[in-house]
């Protein structure tokens, strides 16, 4: 199994994964372990179980103790027994026995009580089935309150260059103080943030040689110290972004990335309920560019 502490920082995301070339995608994911990436992510709203029943393909090529998988509780839960019988769908498609960490994708999915939830997620813990308690897409308020009562492994929220929210309020602050392991998804927005053309990243990426995007990806997890969630389709991005960790950003370059926000995202109020406005998890996909 793997240890806490031996996760590569870059992660495999699978949302929006190709499944059209599912040969090449296989191909691609295997590069990664190979590559000594042993993270995975992964929800069974992908694709509409298409990407899990996908992941059986790929745990008959690794061995399950050989990667660390995340899975999400999706909506929504409306008992107890809920929790594990999402649990088992997941041990289910792909063909394995247990998940090294399960969380609530997004807290209002929960429809009972969240602590409740939460304790069953322990329970499963107690049971075997499931290694480590995390969260993700919460409030501060909400975290803490889970913290209470189970010790966390993880919390899964967004975090980039200019939509540092997580940051602002405290969460990511109060990961570090508890020893909570921050993992971003959307670090690089999906590329949007290099669409952008930013002047001074492009003046960092020149200076470097590198890409925007490993200046981001190196800012993220070297300074920042936090591990992030990219999904690729190709071999060539794949050592594209693990090539992102073998240089060092000078410290007026940090600060310059520290600095910057897009007020945009600041100024959006969060629909923590999911009432009709943006919930947390839509946050990074406003303002894209086509």
């Amino acid at each position: 199994m793997i240890e806490s502490n031996k996760i590569n920082p870059i992660g495999i995301g699978t949302y929006n994964l190709n499944l059209k070339e599912k040969n090449n995608t296989l191909k691609a994911l295997l590069h990664s372990v190979n590559k000594g990436q042993n993270f995975i992510s992964t929800s069974l709203l992908y694709d509409n179980c298409n990407v899990v029943d996908f992941l059986y393909e790929f745990f008959r090529e690794v061995n399950k103790d050989n990667i660390f998988l995340t899975c999400h509780l999706e909506p929504y839960i409306e008992r107890k027994e809920d929790v594990e019988e999402q649990l088992d769908k997941y041990l289910k498609k792909m063909n394995i026995d247990y998940v090294d960490a399960l969380q609530v994708h997004v807290s209002y999915v929960s429809k009972i009580p969240l602590l409740e939830t939460y304790g069953e997620i322990n329970r499963l813990v107690e049971k075997g089935k499931v290694r480590y308690i995390s969260a993700s897409n919460t409030s501060l308020e909400e975290l803490k309150n889970i913290q209470k009562y189970f010790k966390l492994f993880s919390f899964e929220g967004v975090y980039n260059l200019e939509c540092k929210y997580y940051e602002n309020i405290g969460v990511i602050d109060f990961c570090k103080e508890n020893n909570i392991k921050f993992i971003c998804y959307q670090a690089l927005r999906r590329n949007n943030i290099a669409k952008m053309n930013y002047p001074f990243l492009i003046e960092l990426a020149s200076k470097y040689n590198k890409t925007q995007n490993q200046i981001l990806l190196n800012w993220i997890i070297k300074e920042k110290e936090l591990n992030t969630i990219i999904k690729t389709n190709t071999i060539q991005n794949i050592d594209t972004n693990l090539k992102a960790l073998d240089f060092k950003l000078e410290k007026e370059d940090i600060e310059k990335l520290n600095r910057f926000q897009d007020d945009r995202f600041n100024n959006i109020e969060i629909d923590w309920k999911n009432q009709g406005g943006i919930t947390i998890d839509k946050l990074a996909s406003q303002f894209k560019i086509d």
